[in-house]
């Protein structure tokens, strides 16, 4: 705090005074700092103390209220003492957040596909087989719900065709007709309940296993499936 500041903080606190009390007050110790020169600015200043202190000391002159000189003391340096206190635990809590940056692990996620790799090739033996098992079973699960389908689908084609041939027999054997559309209606019927399961089926396991293998080849680049 400057001269100037202390006489403008010092005229706003002595605002509720009469104006020329106030007036001759300001001027008083305008008056003070001049005499003193401005090289002794500082020194003034703190001999003075805060602004509140010089004010509520013209007040209390004025008023003939009490003035407790050693309070304003004890005031003014538990407010210094307090913002440098804030100031150090801010600068405090940036230093330990520096610090907490700086231990950050550096990691890279081509880093950990290049040692996936290198760990593949010195046991490529192993990792072959599994990848060979893994990929046998993925095809004999495509291709066991495929043949559901084809089989579904079979039984239900083969039912038509019996349906079929009934109807070309009423007129010769009636009787062995009506067996045989009655069969070929029971076939149909399975047919189509199977080929409608098996596809629904499908189409929940097919997506499930594409989801599965794309999260795991994210995994060395993510840490984690997505």
């Amino acid at each position: 705090m400057n001269r100037i500041e202390f006489m403008a903080e010092l005229e706003r606190l002595l605002a509720d005074m009469p104006q020329e009390e106030r007036q001759a007050a300001v001027q008083y110790y305008a008056d003070y700092f001049a005499d003193a020169g401005e090289e002794n600015e500082a020194e003034v200043i703190r001999e003075l103390g805060s602004p509140r202190k010089v004010a509520e000391s013209i007040k209390s002159d004025y008023y003939g209220t009490d003035f407790n000189e050693a309070e304003f003391d004890r005031r003014d340096y538990m407010e210094k003492y307090g913002q440098r206190a804030r100031e150090n635990g801010e600068n405090a809590k940036d230093a330990e957040e520096s610090r907490k940056e700086e231990k950050k692990p550096w990691t890279s996620n081509w880093l950990k596909l290049l040692l996936i790799i290198l760990i593949a090739i010195v046991i490529w033996p192993v990792s072959l087989g599994i990848v060979c098992a893994v990929l046998g079973i993925a095809a004999a699960v495509v291709f066991v719900f495929a043949a559901l389908v084809i089989a579904a689908v079979s039984v239900m084609l083969g039912g038509g065709i019996v349906v079929v041939v009934g109807m070309v027999l009423i007129a010769a054997v009636p009787p062995a007709a009506l067996v045989t559309v009655g069969c070929g209606l029971l076939l149909f019927a399975l047919g189509l309940i199977a080929t409608v399961g098996s596809v629904k089926l499908c189409m929940a396991v097919y997506p499930a296993m594409l989801r599965g293998f794309v999260n795991l080849c994210r995994r060395p680049f993510y840490g984690k499936a997505v």
